[in-house]
């Protein structure tokens, strides 16, 4: 069923606000040329958007020179769509941009924003990242905050009670570049919610093949939920030959080591 979000995208035309305007309930937002959202004022990530403009300045401004006009961006967690939109708009037409969200009523709205910021080289991959083929149950953290959404019932529950809980396809990262038919990945984001580990495991072949930049949301106590820890990631990034090269915040920019600094 249609997110009361979702399915209300489209009964009005869309309005044009300024960022810094904050409105009492979700409405359309031109956040920049080319980004056009549907924001709730009572979401984390929307109303931080819509207080500053934008979100994460710092993390985008270091990946953004991996992005060229043929550049692929791969989105692992892409929420609402606010990084590959950003991608999108600076790509050209031979550029791509994989947003890859699992949560069933966030993946409307992704759609939603794709199609009202006409962005046409987006393609959207309703699945979740993990090391294999199969099925986990996702749980949906609350409207408060529904970046927290994650695999980990006791990270989807950080801001609240669980609004609801999905029963998901998960895939290994390699298998849906491989589906895409693309010819280089330049820059990976992985922003799962202590599943960053469970994405990696499936991503060893496109690493080692395209030696993208990854920037990666490394928590400790979201990794310990999901049975993990920053150690272990730090340790798979440099068995594939990938050093960090940015710390901003809780993102972590490793690049592949035989590849110079960013």
């Amino acid at each position: 069923m249609d997110s009361p979000l979702a399915a209300s995208a489209w009964r009005e035309p869309v309005r044009h606000l300024k960022p810094l305007i904050r409105p009492t309930e979700p409405a359309w937002v031109t956040v920049e040329p080319s980004v056009t959202l549907l924001l709730d004022p009572d979401d984390y990530v929307s109303r931080e958007i819509l207080r500053t403009g934008t979100w994460e300045p710092e993390s985008w401004a270091a990946i953004r020179p991996q992005l060229t006009a043929d550049a692929v961006f791969v989105d692992v967690g892409a929420h609402i769509g606010y990084y590959s939109l950003k991608a999108a708009a600076v790509l050209g037409p031979g550029g791509r941009v994989i947003a890859i969200e699992p949560n069933p009523p966030t993946v409307l709205e992704l759609r939603d924003n794709i199609a009202a910021s006409r962005a046409t080289t987006i393609h959207v991959a309703p699945v979740a990242c993990a090391d294999s083929e199969s099925t986990l149950v996702l749980y949906a953290s609350p409207r408060a905050n529904t970046g927290q959404t994650s695999l980990s019932r006791a990270n989807a529950a950080q801001s609240g009670v669980i609004a609801s809980e999905y029963h998901v396809r998960t895939r290994p990262l390699d298998a849906i570049v491989a589906d895409e038919g693309v010819k280089r990945v330049d820059v990976i984001k992985i922003d799962v919610e202590g599943a960053e580990m469970l994405v990696l495991k499936g991503s060893g072949r496109t690493l080692d093949r395209f030696h993208p930049v990854v920037m990666v949301e490394l928590i400790e106590s979201q990794l310990r939920a999901m049975g993990t820890s920053v150690a272990e990631v730090r340790a798979f990034f440099a068995a594939h030959s990938y050093a960090p090269r940015a710390e901003i915040n809780d993102n972590v920019v490793f690049a592949w080591a035989a590849g110079g600094a960013l």
